[in-house]
């Protein structure tokens, strides 16, 4: 895999995010609120593959679906590298399909909201629906807006792989415009003498957690079991609390 590609960078730079927690999080998740036993899943926005691979560790039929090409090809030469066994389409997820329904559907990293509008967002869940069976999961990771300070916001770290270090910046505007908050992400990796830069900037929908699930009950084919705000059976989320992040635990009608 070329080492200075946008996948190889961006699969550096947030490899702090653990996998293995996460997907012990789901199948505690799958054994308290599933319906169904689940022998396949579909990763949604799947990226550099950093979650979908560790499904297919533990022995699951696999499918990552991603709007990227070269994050598809990025996830087919990670999970060969590993012998795994992964499908992976290049599709939005707005409206796509796969060769047969699964029993699990997630989606990681806050990616619903580089969908572009709200109506999007009921399309999306609908296009999930058909591929999910019925009594199946579909969990997923989503910023909201609740906590949203009308400021700017930054980080900076840094992660590394042997020689290779990736500094990465994340900044967020604070004005919201037409339901809407700009996103800059820039990376900066070097391994020995070489060096190279990426600049992203996003518009990304802002969103309640009154307004997801206004959406989710206008797409009408899912309920909401349980919100959480980490990867953990601890951190169910209180009525009272505000806040930044949800995992939601969604159930296929």
């Amino acid at each position: 895999m070329e080492l200075f590609s946008l996948p190889a960078v961006y699969d550096t730079a947030f490899q702090f995010r653990n996998a293995r927690k996460a997907i012990d999080f789901i199948e505690e998740c799958v054994r308290t609120y599933g319906g169904t036993p689940v022998s396949s899943v579909v990763d949604i926005a799947c990226g550099t593959g950093h979650y979908t691979c560790e499904f297919a560790r533990r022995g699951l039929n696999v499918y990552g679906i991603d709007i990227s090409r070269a994050m598809c090809r990025y996830v087919r030469q990670k999970a060969e590298t590993e012998a795994l066994t992964v499908q992976v389409f290049c599709c939005d997820m707005v409206d796509f399909s796969l060769p047969r329904q699964c029993e699990l559907a997630v989606c990681f990293f806050d990616s619903l909201t580089y969908l572009p509008t709200p109506q999007a967002m009921i399309s999306h869940f609908r296009s999930v629906a058909r591929l999910l069976l019925s009594g199946s999961l579909y969990i997923l990771e989503l910023g909201v807006i609740d906590s949203f300070d009308n400021h700017n916001v930054e980080e900076v770290w840094t992660e590394n792989r042997r020689d290779f270090f990736v500094t990465s910046a994340y900044f967020r505007e604070g004005a919201i415009l037409d339901d809407r908050f700009q996103e800059h992400c820039t990376f900066r990796a070097v391994y020995q003498e070489h060096c190279a830069f990426f600049s992203l900037k996003y518009l990304k929908l802002a969103l309640t957690l009154k307004t997801f699930m206004r959406l989710l009950d206008q797409a009408g084919c899912f309920t909401l079991l349980a919100l959480y705000d980490d990867f953990d059976a601890s951190a169910l989320l209180d009525q009272e609390e505000v806040p930044w992040r949800i995992i939601a635990i969604l159930q296929r009608h």
